[in-house]
């Protein structure tokens, strides 16, 4: 077949690893023998492309040519979770890629969450930080091909959707600023919800300023950043009165100022008291009421007996 109609025809998949970093890993500056894919599926990292420093959040991704210089930071207090895999492809269709930087859309995180699981099983994790990795000596039937396959849908879909290595717009660059930040601050928040967190906090564990912090969450959830984490932790507290818990031990669990504290933001976002909740989510009946208040209760009710005439 002639080339053009097989124009990202991928050689082989020569390296790769995929996994969380902690905030004090970085790889030095080397120069890469191939193509190299970096993917930021959660996170953010500072990475060097020979001169330049380009910050990838959730969802960046771009491509070292070979011989290019590179190099990573991580970025904030959130350990960035990182896809990197050398390729090799001679051909012109990888020009439109150079110097670009990219936001994988759904259907192209499908191929980059694949080639994440897959790595881990096709290559030996690296000795050191920012070591070349090997193939494993046993893998899965045809592990190679299939690298090959998802990498090359991977490539024609972005082609398609960059016909040109491009900038894209202010408008649609400040979305997926946007966009890349309250995922960024999301998981920070599904990491601390056992606590109570500061937006000044929250800004400098996922590297941004106030407000652009808040400009971010109101355009794109129409709330304040900080009304988030208080809604992400009602639904966990939820959930552990649906497992079993009493009100009081996930009040302090969670670092509520008290219990009652506790019970009125409950009540408010679920219209149930966090007790009525945990009978309802248990399959419990309504709590008895006590002697006192039964009897009380009672005497507004019954009809005084007149005693018999004599």
């Amino acid at each position: 077949m002639p080339n053009e109609d097989f124009p990202l025809r991928v050689d082989g998949v020569t390296a790769g690893w995929a996994a969380e970093r902690r905030p004090e890993d970085v790889i030095p500056a080397a120069r890469t023998d191939a193509w190299q894919l970096v993917y930021v599926r959660s996170g953010t990292i500072e990475e060097r492309c020979d001169d330049r420093r380009v910050l990838l959040r959730a969802g960046g991704l771009l491509f070292h040519q070979p011989a290019e210089t590179f190099g990573m930071r991580p970025v904030g207090e959130v350990p960035p979770d990182v896809l990197r895999l050398d390729f090799l492809c001679t051909q012109a269709g990888m020009d439109r890629f150079r110097g670009a930087v990219f936001h994988a859309e759904p259907q192209e995180q499908h191929d980059l969450n694949w080639l994440m699981d897959a790595v881990t099983e096709y290559f030996e994790p690296p000795d050191t930080l920012g070591q070349a990795t090997v193939p494993k000596e046993e893998q899965p039937y045809g592990a190679q091909q299939q690298l090959v396959i998802h990498l090359e849908n991977l490539l024609i879909l972005l082609a398609r959707r960059y016909k040109r290595a491009r900038k894209p717009g202010v408008r649609l660059r400040r979305e997926r600023r946007q966009t890349a930040l309250v995922d960024a601050a999301r998981t920070y928040f599904a990491k601390n919800l056992e606590r109570e967190l500061r937006v000044d906090e929250v800004c400098e564990a996922i590297g941004c300023t106030k407000p652009q912090l808040q400009a971010a969450f109101r355009t794109r959830l129409r709330h304040t950043a900080m009304e988030e984490f208080s809604a992400m932790r009602l639904d966990y507290a939820a959930q552990l009165l649906a497992r079993g818990d009493t009100p009081g031990e996930v009040a302090e669990r969670m670092g509520y100022r008290s219990g009652a504290y506790f019970s009125q933001k409950f009540k408010e976002a679920t219209g149930n008291t966090p007790s009525a909740y945990r009978r309802l989510q248990q399959g419990l009946p309504a709590r008895r009421l006590n002697k006192q208040q039964k009897d009380k209760d009672e005497s507004k009710t019954s009809i005084a007996e007149t005693p018999p005439k004599k």
